[in-house]
């Protein structure tokens, strides 16, 4: 049996079609609206608090362990993709690396450059 392209084409189009309820991309909503963002970050500074981020010592472990791994010694050079706050990239700065963190959220990068 034989599949006319056009079909075929068609066929594939809808297996990769999104379901109604997911089909809208509303990052920009989560990321930017005030309320939201501002209780993200508050989770995210707080070192009790699992939702938004990882607790504060196993990021400290954690970027104990990426220093030492990627030698980010004085004068490297790190990229943090989705840095939040900066909770990593801060580390990182502490250490002599220079950091550039790109999140999506404004309150995000803000909180990163205060730290």
């Amino acid at each position: 049996m034989t599949t006319h392209p056009t079909r075929l084409f068609d066929s594939l189009t809808d297996i990769h079609r999104r379901p109604a309820p997911f089909a809208a991309y509303t990052a920009e909503m989560l990321w930017d609206d005030d309320h939201i963002s501002e209780q993200m970050l508050a989770h995210h500074l707080d070192p009790d608090s699992a939702p938004a981020s990882r607790p504060h010592g196993f990021i400290e472990r954690s970027a104990d362990w990426i220093a030492r791994r990627f030698d980010l010694a004085q004068g490297a050079r790190v990229a943090d993709l989705g840095c939040g706050p900066g909770l990593y990239a801060a580390r990182f700065a502490a250490a002599g690396a220079r950091v550039v963190g790109l999140d999506f959220s404004e309150a995000m990068i803000d909180a990163a450059t205060r730290r």
